[in-house]
Parts: C-alpha cells; sequence; structure tokens
C-alpha cells in the first residue's frame, strides 16, 4: 500500500520564497509541521551550508588541519564530521586523571602524536569512512601511540 502523499505550499524563512514540500502519513501531522517548521528554500539552505562549512574549516585550518579535497556535499558533511570527532578527542583527553606528571606530559604526547596522524587526512571521503569512530576507538589509538613512544623514548 502506498502513503498518502500531501503537497504543501510553505515560504522560506530567509527569502519568503514560496516552494512546494511534500510530506506523507498523516494529515493532521503535516498541518502542525507546515505550520510549525522553519523551512528554507533550496537556494537559501545551501547558503547556509556553505557558510557552516567555512567556518567549520576555518576554525580546522586554524588548529593544524589542511583543507578537505572532495565533491562541495563530502566536503560539508566532512568537516561536521570531523568537528565532531575532534571534540570526542577533547573529551576524552579533558576527562582523563593522571597519578603523575610523566603519565600526564607522556599522554599529551601521545594525543600530539594521535592530531598529527589525523592532520594527514586532507580527503573528505578519509573522515567520512571514519565517521562511526567512538571515543573507544580513540582511545585505544591514542593507548597504542603512547605505548610506541614510550618504546622509542
Amino acid at each position: 500500500m502506498k502513503d498518502d502523499e500531501f503537497t504543501y505550499v510553505v515560504r522560506c524563512r530567509t527569502c519568503r520564497a514560496q516552494f512546494n514540500v511534500q510530506l506523507f502519513n498523516s494529515h493532521e501531522k503535516n498541518l502542525f509541521l507546515v505550520d510549525k517548521r522553519d523551512w528554507y528554500c533550496d537556494k537559501c539552505k545551501k547558503a547556509y551550508f556553505s557558510k557552516q562549512t567555512e567556518q567549520l574549516s576555518r576554525t580546522h585550518q586554524d588548529i593544524g588541519f589542511p583543507a578537505l579535497d572532495g565533491t562541495e556535499k563530502m566536503i560539508s558533511w566532512a568537516e561536521k564530521i570531523r568537528a565532531e570527532l575532534i571534540n570526542k578527542v577533547n573529551y576524552l583527553r579533558e576527562s582523563l586523571s593522571f597519578d603523575s606528571e610523566k603519565a600526564r606530559q607522556q599522554s599529551d604526547r601521545a594525543f600530539e602524536m594521535f592530531f598529527k596522524e589525523w592532520q594527514k587526512q586532507s580527503t573528505a571521503k578519509w573522515w567520512i569512512d571514519n565517521r562511526r569512530m567512538t571515543v573507544m576507538d580513540i582511545s585505544k589509538q591514542v593507548k597504542k601511540l603512547g605505548e610506541a613512544s614510550e618504546e622509542d623514548g
């Protein structure tokens, strides 16, 4: 059975242009969405995401990450992913406690090595492919790098 389709005319919140949206299922729920949701036309939505991507890219470049290569959509998505992953690393780093100053310094070196590895990644595809990396995955990699630097040092 095919879902009922409802088409509504809405206005862009930014430029006030009218455009159609197609929603499904319940007419009553759709009316609520049409009335309460902020709608943006494709042009305004694209401008918003371009601006957001540019800001993230600038922020990442300021902390040593390269500009990303890929299509416009891939870069936009990858910049968001990269920001989320950097936040995960920073969360992990801030949540650690140490028994000694030596342990803290070793951890700092491991995190620096970890970030240097990530700073080599300049393709949007790499960030998209690694988007499901968890804090646990990051922790294991940092630990491995810390142990490797301990053996070298």
